[in-house]
């Protein structure tokens, strides 16, 4: 009894671990239970992100080209680097009003709803600097992509390899990347809802509270860009056929412009609000959690 009593309880410790499947499990119930309202919440910001869309779609597409050769890029959809730019400001804007509305009814139950009033007064110059970090994030995104066709092509010059071996080696860097990626994003991305939720300094104070965690948050965000990757490949022939059946036009037309970016919106819609909901429980339990108990000598390690 007596070196039971001893020992350290590891209680608190283990309730302040996040645990990555309960994450995605409390997001999906967020998501379900709260649909109506989160599309009422950023429906407008959606709306001005097909609006600029469709522009892009006609610089990119049209004839005679509106947009320089070094401004194409087939990475994007419309297949522009300004893509990477153009929506980033709206999608900030979803993320802005998802994260208040969760700070708003996490102060219902709380005593901690001052940060939901500093969030509003913020809100403009947060989200143009959420707006840059997604840009560059995009950016580095896309520079990837293209890098790694630079790099197959090299090898495909240098060595002639077999069909097996090029593929293998695509699929290998198309891996990588999404580890990178992934790694990228979940130290990011929290970052950014600090920065909405708290301003200036909840982008440090994000990065401490995943302290203990960071392997666990990196593992969360890796396999919602496994599930997106996988949403696509599985939506992909579907779209095809939507694509081929409806906007497969010899010239570029409004009509065709439509459907193209109205078949891509829903997945931006899904996944803007899919991370912006898991960054605000992650950030909300992180906040929440009690601190864990540790002994000078046998301190929790962090993760």
């Amino acid at each position: 009894m007596g070196r039971a009593a001893d020992r350290p309880s590891r209680g608190p410790q283990k309730v302040g671990l996040l645990r990555v499947f309960r994450v995605v499990v409390a997001v999906a119930r967020y998501c379900a239970r709260n649909a109506g309202k989160l599309l009422l919440l950023v429906w407008l910001p959606c709306l001005l992100v097909a609006v600029c869309q469709i522009a892009l779609d006609y610089l990119a597409l049209a004839y005679p080209p509106r947009l320089p050769n070094w401004l194409l890029s087939p990475h994007f959809n419309p297949p522009t680097w300004l893509m990477a730019v153009a929506q980033t400001p709206w999608g900030a804007m979803v993320w802005a009003f998802v994260l208040a509305d969760m700070a708003r009814s996490n102060a219902d139950r709380s005593p901690s709803g001052v940060r939901t009033v500093r969030a509003k007064v913020v809100l403009s110059l947060g989200i143009l600097l959420a707006a840059v970090i997604f840009s560059a994030i995009n950016l580095l995104d896309g520079g990837f992509r293209a890098l790694r066709l630079q790099l197959l092509a090299s090898i495909y010059t240098a060595f002639e390899p077999s069909d097996e071996l090029l593929n293998a080696i695509g699929r290998t860097g198309e891996v990588v990347q999404v580890i990178v990626m992934a790694a990228v994003v979940a130290t990011i991305y929290l970052a950014i809802g600090g920065l909405l939720r708290s301003g200036i300094r909840g982008m440090a104070a994000a990065w401490r509270l995943t302290r203990h965690n960071r392997l666990r948050v990196f593992a969360l965000f890796l396999l919602l860009s496994v599930a997106e990757i996988a949403l696509n490949a599985a939506t992909a022939p579907a779209i095809s056929w939507l694509l081929q059946r409806f906007a497969d036009e010899l010239f570029w037309t409004f009509k065709a412009a439509l459907i193209r970016q109205l078949v891509d919106l829903p997945f931006f819609l899904l996944w803007t609000v899919v991370y912006a909901v898991t960054v605000g429980i992650v950030l909300g339990a992180f906040e929440l959690r009690p601190p864990a108990e540790t002994t000078p000598s046998r301190a929790a390690k962090p993760i």
